[in-house]
């Protein structure tokens, strides 16, 4: 990978994760509090239209993206392309902190999976329950990743002393 390229692969790794992070954001300020005052029911309901309709390509796609652009960048400052001071640790952290949120994403989605079909009451609870509590750490991995992408570009810029 050239450095040039590398540079970009940080740029647009640094943005998806942006994305990311404002949509985890938006979930867990926003979204999930007005969820836990109405009927479980009614998420059930949502989450097959938004979640498990348009959500399944849009959600598993930025993850996915911002894992890998974000592990590529970490390839890349291992490998020399990407060079600066004080770039390997927020470059690392990003990588791992993606990593995280995608592989928290293996204990909460089976959560969301299991509403495809009309469930009862208390399976449904219960599904909301585990989704959003591992949903919440996965949030957080995602949120805390994109900060270190912009550090690492803030690095990336700072001229050699």
């Amino acid at each position: 990978m050239t450095p040039a390229m590398a540079r970009d692969v940080l740029v647009v790794a640094t943005g998806v994760s942006g994305l990311l992070a404002g949509m985890s954001a938006d979930r867990y300020v926003v979204q999930v509090p007005a969820w836990r005052l109405l009927d479980v029911m009614t998420w059930a309901e949502h989450s097959r239209h938004a979640d498990l309709g348009n959500g399944r390509f849009l959600y598993p796609g930025l993850a996915f993206g911002a894992t890998g652009l974000a592990i590529a960048s970490a390839i890349a400052v291992r490998q020399g392309a990407l060079v600066g001071v004080g770039l390997e640790l927020p470059v690392y952290l990003s990588a791992l902190l993606s990593f995280l949120g995608l592989a928290t994403t293996l204990f909460a989605a089976p959560n969301l999976l299991r509403l495809r079909a009309s469930r009862d009451r208390v399976t449904t609870q219960a599904s909301f329950n585990a989704f959003h509590g591992w949903g919440l750490l996965r949030a957080a991995f995602q949120f805390l990743a994109f900060p270190m992408l912009l550090w690492a570009l803030c690095a990336l810029a700072r001229p050699a002393a």
